[in-house]
């Protein structure tokens, strides 16, 4: 790697990867995001060795809110590289990995939920729920779909209304709704992707389908709310959140469950947890529950670059990033920053 000295070029050199083998024939764009920029401001096309590289105008630093990243498509598919944060990352080759495709069948396949969080909020009129999935792809090909098929679909509860999509790292236009399922027909490459769901609950006595593999599931309650059981999970605490409290239960490692939600006689509730997570804090006041044909909730004033590059140091903390409960504060708090960025889109 060239010498990263203050007085010479800051020269970024990679690599595309299909697996273990270079790739010869791809374009790599470089984007950027500093206060005064953010988007693209390089190409290069790949060598016979899959090699690339690029002379960055301006010294990485996450400090000084200057961050690089590097992405080529494939097959139709975007891939993206590490952000760039420091100028020590230039001593090392930076790899982007694309993978090869594999059609699935017309009605999908079966993906593990790494992480769910479920929020229910009572709004005078119903219950509303904003359900937060983190989807893994645990393979090593990019999962396509045939034709009019799809490559994953999963089940809303039954009697669940007016579904819309939340953030998530899917394309919007290939999220879809259908008797009583969401539908997903968008490729999905190895590794996570959060999907965020919102739909209307009738009454809160409902069933919560959880089929396949669930490593971890949070339902958090907004009080007031009345005093409920849930079959399948264990109540942990009352926790506060952005000025409001909420009834947790929580499970780990389920198999092919429904969840049930009872309501029983009043008791006194443990007390409350405040916890300052600017995680949740963001997402909450992103995902209230709102009747259809209200006005949207806007979004706090905060600047995009700042955001953006604050999710450059939440994915360099994923990749690192080994237990479980660790990982999912960390894809909660990336949930929220993309939220926010899409808000004020």
């Amino acid at each position: 790697m060239a010498g990263q000295g203050t007085d010479r070029p800051l020269r970024l050199e990679g690599v595309v990867l299909d697996g273990d083998s270079s790739v010869v024939s791809a374009t790599v764009l470089l984007h950027r995001v500093s206060p005064d920029e953010a988007g693209e401001v390089g190409s290069a096309s790949v060598g016979a060795g899959g090699e690339f590289q690029f002379l960055l105008p301006s010294l990485p630093s996450v400090e000084a809110e200057d961050v690089y990243f590097a992405s080529v498509e494939y097959e139709g598919v975007l891939y993206f590289g590490s952000a760039i944060t420091t100028a020590e990352q230039l001593d090392s080759l930076y790899e982007i990995r694309i993978y090869r495709a594999e059609e699935v069948p017309s009605e999908g396949v079966s993906l593990p939920i790494e992480v769910r969080n479920m929020f229910l909020e009572f709004t005078g009129e119903a219950w509303f729920a904003t359900d937060l999935l983190v989807i893994a792809n645990r393979g090593t090909r990019t999962l396509v779909a045939e034709e009019g098929g799809v490559v994953w679909s999963y089940p809303l509860p039954p009697g669940s209304t007016e579904p819309e999509l939340g953030e998530s790292d899917l394309p919007p236009d290939a999220v879809t709704f259908e008797a009583g399922r969401v539908r997903v027909s968008a490729p999905i490459p190895p590794g996570d992707r959060v999907l965020m769901i919102r739909y209307r609950l009738e009454a809160l006595g409902s069933s919560i389908p959880a089929p396949g593999s669930t490593e971890l599931f949070e339902l958090l309650v907004r009080e007031p709310a009345p005093q409920m059981e849930v079959e399948g999970l264990s109540p942990l605490d009352v926790v506060g959140l952005n000025g409001s409290s909420y009834r947790r239960y929580g499970g780990s490692e389920l198999v092919d469950v429904v969840l049930t939600l009872i309501e029983t006689e009043a008791q006194s509730p443990p007390p409350v947890q405040w916890l300052a997570v600017l995680a949740l804090g963001g997402f909450l006041a992103y995902m209230r529950p709102r009747r259809r044909g209200a006005a949207m909730v806007q979004a706090p004033d905060l600047d995009r670059e700042a955001l953006i590059l604050e999710v450059a140091r939440v994915d360099d903390a994923l990749s690192e990033a080994t237990e479980l409960g660790g990982r999912a504060e960390l894809l909660g708090r990336r949930a929220a920053l993309l939220a926010l960025l899409r808000a004020g889109d």
